[in-house]
């Protein structure tokens, strides 16, 4: 069973060839990196497994098959990018992105106390994404992507 498959996948911008004949699968419960210089096209990759953008040609598949759009609900995704919005205070922000992920409203509280807790940013819920070091942003960013128990973590 795999978590992520990748086949022969091509994705060219305008003349630049991003990825170029990409396969490999990643098996379910194991831990895999992607390192590569700047520009190898790991990013567009992930972006591609996440249907964030399409291939070219080749195919990806997640979770034992399914197209990356009918996985993304069982998938936690943390962008390069942050996503979070500065403005709202960290609870709000986590309780919005859980009931997004399926979460139901009774147990959105619990878990983000719990994963506060867990990443030592108990006295998070009410600030401000902005009143955070960039460090404790990307904690919250983390928590965002893994709030919903995924099947499958990507962490670009």
């Amino acid at each position: 069973m795999d978590a992520l498959v990748v086949e022969n996948v091509v994705k060219a911008f305008g003349a630049a060839r991003a990825v170029d004949g990409l396969s490999f699968c990643v098996p379910r419960g194991s831990i895999c990196g992607f390192l590569g210089p700047n520009g190898a096209g790991k990013t567009t990759t992930i972006r591609m497994a996440m249907d964030i953008i399409r291939p070219d040609s080749g195919r990806l598949t997640l979770l034992d098959g399914l197209t990356p759009a009918d996985a993304r609900r069982h998938a936690g995704y943390m962008p390069e990018e942050r996503g979070l919005y500065p403005k709202m205070r960290v609870g709000r922000v986590l309780s919005y992105i859980a009931r997004i992920k399926g979460i139901k409203s009774r147990e959105i509280g619990g878990k983000i106390r719990a994963w506060l807790d867990r990443l030592e940013l108990p006295d998070c819920a009410d600030k401000k994404v902005e009143e955070l070091s960039k460090g404790m942003q990307q904690k919250i960013q983390f928590i965002a992507a893994a709030i919903h128990d995924p099947d499958i973590l990507i962490l670009d």
